[in-house]
């Protein structure tokens, strides 16, 4: 009996230790779980040769990149190197699972939602044998 009582007791920590809080949970790629302000912390980036490589980003890094998304789809891009401050506005479009960015270049890219929570976005793309996954926090 006392073996079935730890054995429940053990399976029940698992559970409540293996679950994430709802704020953590991840959510569907829709306008309003997307609209915000969205801060680049990380990115990494494999090439077609197997290099790889992460990036830190963030003001002690020397350079930050925001994401803000509105809801009436557009958003503006906007990095700060040293100082130096670059924007740039773009459209959005969502589809299950993705959303695509044209900016105001006319240039247009399909990023796949990796991952999209209260707090984080992960968004990725690939080139042929490339692949480039960009971390975001929300800061807004």
């Amino acid at each position: 009996m006392k073996k079935l009582v730890y054995a429940m007791l053990a399976l029940s920590l698992v559970a409540f230790v293996g679950c994430k809080k709802d704020k953590d949970k991840q959510k569907e790629v829709t306008v309003d779980n997307l609209v915000g302000t969205w801060e680049v912390y990380k990115s990494y980036y494999a090439d077609e040769d197997g290099s790889e490589w992460d990036d830190e980003w963030g003001a002690a890094a020397g350079y930050q990149s925001f994401l803000i998304i509105k809801a009436n789809g557009t958003g503006v891009m906007e990095d700060i190197d040293e100082g130096y401050k670059s924007t740039t506005s773009f459209t959005y479009k969502i589809e299950p699972g993705y959303v695509t960015i044209t900016d105001s270049y006319g240039d247009t890219e399909r990023w796949t939602v990796k991952s999209l929570t209260d707090k984080g976005l992960v968004l990725e793309s690939v080139y042929g044998n490339e692949t480039l996954a960009i971390y975001y926090k929300r800061i807004k």
